[in-house]
Formats: C-alpha cells, structure tokens, sequence
C-alpha cells in the first residue's frame, strides 16, 4: 500500500468527521422546524397551512418515518407532491422527503430535494439558511466541496450566526477544498472557542498551521494536544514529527525519550530510532543498553543491520569488551572481511593480543578491506607485543605494500629492527662482562697453580675452570670463544688450540 501524504490522510479525516455530524445536524425533527417558523414568520398563516388532503399525507409519512419505513414513507411525500400543493407544502414535502432520501443513503435524491424545497419558495429566511446548511454539508460529504462551501456561505449572506458548529463546518469544508486561508478564521474561532476538543479534532488546526507554514501555532496546538492526552501516541507521535520537521533534533529526543519512559513505543522502529538519538547526542552507552534491552525481550529484531547498530555504539562508547560477542556473531553470519576486522580491532583495544592476531589474519584472508594496509600493520603490532618480532616484521613488510600505510610500516620496521639489534647488543655486551670476568679468574688460577707447580707430563698448567667459564676458556686458561661468535667456530677455535699444544710437546 502506497504511503498517504499528511494533506490526503487529512482530508479522509475531515470527510469522515463531516459524514459522522450529518445524522444529528440533518434530521432536525420537523417540530423545532415549526418553532423557528413560528418566530420568524414572514408570511400569513394562510400560506403556511397544509390542506386536509396533504396534511394527511405528510402526517401518514410522519408516521412510517417513525416506525423506520422510509420507503413507504418517500412513496407518501411523493404522493402529496402530484396533488397540486402550495408553496410552502411544496417546499415542506421537498425537505421531508429529502430527509428520508438521506436515511435510504440516496444522497443525491437529498440534494435534489433539498435545492427543490429552497427553491419552491415556501420557507422563511431561517429555515431557508437552516436548510442550506444541511445541504452543505451532505454536499462536502459526497466530495462536492465547492458547492457545499457556496451553501454555506449562501446561508451567512443570508444572515446565518456562525457559531462555534458552523465555524467547524466551514472549516472543514475549506480545508477539504484546500482554501487554507479563507477557512483559517473559521477554523481559530471554532477551536479556541471549544474547551476540550476530542483527540481528532487537533489535527484540522495542524492542516490548516502546516499548510500555511506556521509551524510556531502548529507547535503550540500540538503542545496543547500532548498536555490533554498524554497516554496517547498519536498526540506525542504529531510532536515528535513536528519538532524533526522543524529541525529541533534535541527537542524531538527528549519527547522520544519521554514517549519510551511512558511505555508508548510499541514499533521496533521507533525503539530502534530512540536508540540511535543517544547515540547522536554522544551518549551511545544508554543508546546500547536499551537496544541490547529490547532486542533480547523481541521489541527489536535480531537482524545484523540491528547488531551491527549494537556493536558500533558499544564500540563508540568504548565498551570493547560488551561489544566482542556482537562482533563474534556478526563476523560469522557475514563471514566478510570486514566485519572479522572490527572483531580483530576490539580485541586490540583490550590487549588480547593473540586474539587479535587471530582475527587480523583472518579479515586480511578473506579479503575485501577497505583499507589492507593498516589492517596488515596492526597485526603486526599485535605480534610485536606477542614477542614475535619476525611474525611482525612479516606483517609491516606487507602494509609497506600499501601507499596508505608505508610510512607507517616502515616506521615500525625500523622500531623492530632497532628493537633486535639492542636486544642484540646488550646480549653481546652481558657476554663481554662474563668473558673479562673468567679472564681475572683464569688468570689468577694460572698465577696460584704457576707459583705452586702444578704441570702435567707436558710441562702444562692445568687449572680447574669454573662451569660458567667453560664455554670460553680451555683447563689450560686458553679462551677460545669470543663475543658474538656461534658454537661451532667456537669448537673449531677451540680445537685448533689444542692442535698447536700437542705439535708444540712434540716438537
């Protein structure tokens, strides 16, 4: 079904509004007729006397309209109307035929009869204004706007009083015509002249205030129509689209907010929408807590269009932690790259570094990244501070890949380099330390075992090397091993020492 505009609903309203006065405002018993004809009498009694033969008539007409036999009671009027009557039985038998032609639903034979009665020329000005007036309006409820709004304004010429139900009538009629600014006058006197309009009446002064773009009384009435109503959605739901209308965004939140504590959101949208609003006034945490609410009562759809609103204000509100399960099963429903690298980015802002590997490796494998290259630079961050400082080099080198994330990378590359080179360095630099410290003892070893003549078959002193000086010095305080320098040249120096001791004893 197509969606109405506010103008098109509106005018459905107004015509249902008009259709539900008619059986009040157009059956006015014949009796108050004749009173009115009494007072404002402009004729002689004799013009306005029935004959015996239609009096009867019309009085056996009376009477099947009271036992609800109009059929019977229009072929009685109709009857009367071949013998030959006066003016003013003639206008008499026309308007109480048209009355039964409107309870038989003909509303076309009621405006015939009615014009028909106005026209034969027997009714006094009041009741002709009386009759106008009903003819207006049967005329606007059959979508006759023009016409029944010249009625209505036949009868103010004519010295109708416009009170407060003929101020409504008109201001129906012409906002039905789309005359906003002819039928403001009479629309203002109705309203402000009734205490307490119904729920649906507020909306014709709307029209007319949106129509005219005066949105300043537009929004006072529509004020007045919360403050009577204040458990009614449609006045808060009339509020609400006002104020997003006008572009007072705040406003709108706070009666969003307003319409939730009360209990008047029933729509998944409308929770959804509310959710949002905290997240644009920069407060996405109560934004999420409430969808995260209504999503596991089932006011909100599961969908991954509403997770992924979850999952961004979690993450807006740098709740990482709240956000991660959300991620997780967002990552496998897509199973895109993507949504596996907000997973990946979560993890990091927590430190869960392995984790966050994990979850970087698998968004750059499936592909399809906006931006690769800082995804490949924060897995190889996240390995760095797993201490797999080749894993990140690795990493860096492919997001030095990427124009938008090369000097990033090569900024890290460098880091990482320097890192081992100093972890390098300082090893190198504690192994210097331990070499000169087994050197004095060493040295001191030979002086005592010199001095005390301790030599082997071979003339050689023989020392007793502590086990952390092993790996440098031979039993014959010679050093093979120097800094830096791996296990098999140290073995092959070692051996060559040996070597040149046994050719010397030889020799």
């Amino acid at each position: 079904m197509k969606t109405q505009s506010t103008s098109q609903m509106m005018r459905i309203l107004l015509v249902a509004i008009v259709t539900g006065c008619l059986g009040v405002t157009v059956m006015a018993p014949p009796a108050d007729a004749q009173r009115r004809n009494q007072q404002s009498q402009e004729r002689s009694e004799q013009d306005r006397t029935f004959s015996t033969q239609i009096g009867e008539l019309v009085l056996r007409a009376q009477e099947q309209m009271e036992a609800d036999n109009y059929t019977a009671a229009r072929q009685t009027l109709t009857q009367a109307l071949d013998r030959n009557p006066s003016a003013y039985e003639r206008s008499v038998i026309l308007a109480q035929r048209g009355r039964v032609a409107f309870q038989l639903d003909d509303y076309n034979a009621t405006i015939t009869d009615f014009r028909g009665a106005i026209n034969a020329g027997g009714l006094n000005e009041q009741e002709v204004r009386d009759l106008r007036i009903n003819l207006g309006q049967i005329l606007i409820s059959q979508e006759r706007i023009d016409e029944g709004i010249r009625e209505f304004e036949a009868a103010i010429a004519a010295g109708a009083t416009i009170n407060t139900g003929l101020a409504r009538l008109l201001a129906i009629a012409y906002a039905q015509a789309e005359r906003y600014n002819d039928g403001l006058r009479y629309a203002e006197q109705w309203f402000n002249n009734t205490p307490n309009p119904t729920l649906n009446e507020y909306p014709i002064m709307l029209v007319y205030y949106q129509q005219l773009n005066r949105p300043a009384d537009e929004l006072r009435v529509v004020r007045q129509q919360v403050d009577r109503f204040p458990q009614e959605r449609t006045a808060w739901q009339n509020l609400v689209s006002l104020l997003a209308r006008t572009e007072q965004e705040a406003q709108a939140f706070e009666a969003n907010k307003l319409m939730y504590l009360n209990g008047l959101f029933t729509q998944s949208q409308e929770l959804v929408r509310l959710a949002q609003y905290y997240s644009y006034y920069n407060n996405p945490y109560r934004g999420a807590i409430i969808l995260e609410r209504e999503m596991n009562a089932g006011r909100v759809e599961n969908t991954v269009q509403n997770l992924e609103l979850l999952s961004n204000m979690w993450r807006q509100a740098a709740e990482f932690q709240r956000a991660l399960p959300v991620l997780r099963r967002i990552s496998e429903t897509r199973g895109d790259g993507q949504t596996a690298l907000q997973l990946a980015e979560a993890h990091y802002q927590l430190n869960e570094w392995e984790p966050a590997a994990q979850a970087f490796q698998t968004a750059l494998n499936r592909g399809g990244l906006r931006q690769p290259g800082e995804a490949w630079v924060l897995l190889g961050t996240a390995r760095f501070n797993m201490n797999d400082n080749q894993g990140a080099l690795a990493a860096f080198r492919e997001g030095a890949r990427f124009p938008q994330s090369r000097t990033q990378a090569n900024g890290w590359i460098n880091f990482v380099n320097g890192q081992i080179e100093g972890v390098a360095r300082r090893a190198q630099q504690r192994e210097q330390v331990q070499i000169d410290e087994c050197r004095l003892t060493v040295e001191a070893e030979l002086r005592i075992a010199t001095v005390i003549g301790q030599a082997d078959d071979d003339g050689r002193v023989r020392i007793d090397i502590p086990q952390r000086c092993r790996a440098y010095f031979t039993e014959y305080g010679q050093q093979f091993r120097e800094v830096g320098m791996s296990d098999e040249d140290a073995e092959a120096r070692r051996e060559q020492l040996e070597a040149a001791a046994r050719e010397a004893a030889a020799g």
